[in-house]
């Protein structure tokens, strides 16, 4: 509001001055002023204020006009009419404006600056001949004169004082160049020459009959002004040429538009400035367009091929995800047999101390390729997600202890949290591994030590962001080096998995990789600055959440329980497994545990198996992708369709929800992923028996 008040007044000083000014020159017109740029002063108002200061408009107008009029003297009947006649055709002009144009006006179109002018010309056209009335009266000339005057005069305005008003109160938002301090000289000094240009073709009696066409020599430094400085300076050099007219015919110079004097001379000059200013209007105004035209379609070529690039890119990783999981899943497969029969040769009593020896760096590798594949089901979305709500500062507080594990004293590791919680509902330990990976990327870019600076802070996108994501708030999570940084050519491949710049030997490639597909998982974005020589800024943009962190919630990623505890109870299980190796050794733990066990290969061949053994069955184990058309969570489906109450854990080398289904599975209690050792199986079949046989 004090931003469009101080508008207010200074459109009301620029309204005062001008009317002062143009009633000097009521002695050139008779009872009227033949310059009258306050109507444009006052249109501008209705444009650049807000509807509400309209009525402010309307009352400014005749309190300035009344206190002009009286300081001058003019404060007569005949000055009353002449005001009722420009309130009318101000109300008029407002009304067929809101009426057939698109608000706001700023003169950046051919067609509303061609419909602005056809408004206003038809609104001075109807005052006019009250005015013309009027003046009549007032002092015997004709009604066809003093209306033309009126309408000459207004014209004027609307075409210069107007669009320069609205232009220098609200200027378009991108100019056609900057203004530095070459531009600023070269637009005075042809200024200057243009006004001087005026000076030399305006005076001088005519040489060819009652006209001359020496005036419209001034055509040429316009058109140049219109060329390189577009509306505002084509504007503002015709009003400069219009106040050099002016001057010289007040000093009585004779003019070399028409051989005529006083008010005739001030109307012809008024004529001659109009069609100059149509003109230069026009041809800016087009000029100006065709600028943010350009300038448009630039930005939707830059935003579509930036929208194309990321489609690129979500592709190809969608790609390399889906390779990724498969590879993931048959290897997971791989080695669920490798662990078990590692676990198998445990229990060989006779086996020499180097055969153990050797066992043990073979489980070492095991494990090893176990968390890879973990981080290539994290990067192809395929790895489970159990999100909470929690607040990511004490998220990230309380993860600070672990990250200054791996971060050497060389290095000092500042963190620096948002003032207000970030309330966000996310799988706690998937991002603290997000964070684990950018510090460790963060310490390898600074060999011999640096400064990493963790902050986090919220931030509020605005719709049809370039960034892709939805409108609202993020909380933003950044990690900050002072390391060599990041090639401009490898950042396109920045989050593809096997893709890393450090030494053969030293790096996965996975790091980023499994950065990528957990924010990516959790709706949110990575964004890079980098710079070479300087440092890195990796950004995790995760959507703010609406709802109530629980008390005492915990920050950290909750352990799975690997043994319930319960004793052992005698049963008979089905084994539903497609891999032979994995088939077999699964019943031979499950077996030497005591248990009774049923092996199909398939989904279907469970079902042709199940009338059989349908009354001894105790709980079904099956993988979740099998071939045959049924996969597990259907066979378990038709299961549970037979026998409500049966219960059956699921094992997968994917993630659980890669099966889409209304079953929940939770690792440890209903779903064992691959590879898991023999405990961690028994372990969950001992737990599901353990709560069946009481309902039995």
């Amino acid at each position: 509001m004090p931003l469009e008040t101080g508008k207010l007044v200074r459109l009301a000083l620029v309204f005062f001055v001008s009317h002062a000014a143009s009633l000097a020159l009521i002695r050139y017109g008779g009872p009227l002023a033949p310059a009258w740029p306050p109507a444009g002063v006052a249109v501008a108002a209705l444009l650049v204020l807000p509807r509400s200061h309209r009525p402010l408009v309307f009352i400014g107008y005749v309190l300035l006009d009344t206190l002009s009029n009286l300081i001058q003297g003019y404060a007569t009947q005949v000055g009353l009419m002449f005001l009722v006649a420009s309130m009318g055709e101000l109300y008029l002009i407002d009304r067929l404006l809101q009426r057939f144009t698109e608000q706001p006006i700023r003169f950046a179109r051919l067609r509303e600056v061609a419909v602005f002018l056809l408004i206003t010309s038809v609104a001075a056209a109807i005052a006019c001949v009250p005015a013309g009335f009027v003046a009549q009266w007032a002092d015997g000339s004709t009604v066809l004169k003093g209306g033309v005057i009126w309408w000459v005069g207004d014209m004027l305005a609307y075409a210069i004082v107007t669009p320069l008003t609205v232009l220098c109160f609200d200027p378009p938002r991108s100019p056609t160049r900057p203004w530095s301090p070459i531009r600023v000289l070269e637009a005075s000094v042809l200024a200057g020459v243009t006004v001087a240009a005026a000076v030399f073709v305006l005076r001088g009696t005519p040489i060819v009959g009652p006209l001359n066409a020496q005036p419209y020599m001034l055509s040429l430094p316009l058109l140049l002004v219109t060329l390189r400085f577009g509306q505002v300076g084509t504007l503002w050099t015709l009003l400069s040429v219009g106040v050099t007219g002016v001057l010289l015919m007040l000093d009585r110079q004779p003019s070399a538009l028409a051989v005529a004097t006083g008010g005739d001379s001030l109307t012809i000059l008024q004529a001659f400035l109009g069609i100059q200013a149509l003109v230069a209007l026009v041809l800016s105004t087009a000029l100006r367009e065709q600028h943010e035209t350009a300038v448009e379609h630039a930005q939707m070529v830059e935003a579509l091929t930036a929208s194309e690039h990321r489609l690129r890119q979500s592709q190809k990783m969608e790609a390399i995800g889906q390779l990724a999981g498969g590879i993931a899943h048959d290897f997971n497969n791989v080695l669920a047999a490798i662990m078990m029969q590692l676990e198998e040769l445990r229990l060989v009593r006779d086996l020499p101390r180097i055969g153990r020896e050797l066992l043990i760096d073979v489980e070492t590798a095991v494990q090893r390729a176990a968390r890879l594949t973990r981080q290539l089901l994290v990067f192809s979305r395929q790895q489970a997600m159990q999100p909470r709500v929690l607040d990511l500062n004490a998220l990230v507080r309380s993860h600070v202890r672990l990250l200054r594990r791996v971060v050497p004293s060389s290095y000092s590791l500042v963190v620096s949290s948002a003032p207000a919680p970030l309330v966000v509902e996310v799988d706690g330990g998937m991002i603290e591994q997000v964070l684990m990976n950018l510090v460790l990327n963060a310490r390898d870019a600074q060999q011999g030590g640096g400064a990493i600076v963790i902050t986090t802070v919220q931030r509020t996108l605005p719709p049809s962001s370039p960034s892709g994501l939805p409108a609202g708030g993020y909380a933003v999570i950044s990690v900050r080096d002072t390391g060599s940084g990041i090639a401009e050519d490898n950042l396109p491949r920045l989050f593809e998995p096997f893709f890393t710049t450090k030494p053969t030997g030293q790096g996965t490639g996975l790091g980023l990789a499994t950065v990528y597909g957990i924010v990516q998982q959790h709706g949110g974005t990575v964004r890079v600055e980098t710079a070479l020589g300087v440092g890195t800024t990796m950004e995790v943009w995760i959507p703010v959440s609406e709802a109530i962190v629980p008390e005492g919630a915990s920050t950290a990623s909750e352990e799975v329980a690997t043994d319930s505890g319960e004793h052992q109870a005698p049963g008979t299980l089905l084994v539903v497994e497609d891999e032979p190796t994995v088939r077999r050794l699964i019943q031979r733990v499950l077996e030497r545990d005591g248990y009774k066990v049923y092996v199909a290969p398939s989904g279907r061949d469970a079902l042709a198996l199940w009338p059989s053994v349908e009354r001894s069955v105790d709980l079904v184990i099956t993988d979740l992708v099998m071939p045959g058309g049924i996969s597990g969570t259907q066979l378990a489906s038709e299961l549970h369709r037979i026998n409500p109450q049966l219960p059956v854990v699921f094992t997968s080398g994917y993630d659980p929800e890669f099966d889409p289904s209304d079953v929940t599975m939770i690792p440890g209690e209903n779903f064992v992923p691959k590879p898991a050792t023999s405990e961690e199986l028994l372990s969950v079949v001992r737990r599901q028996l353990s709560r069946r046989r009481p309902e039995a």
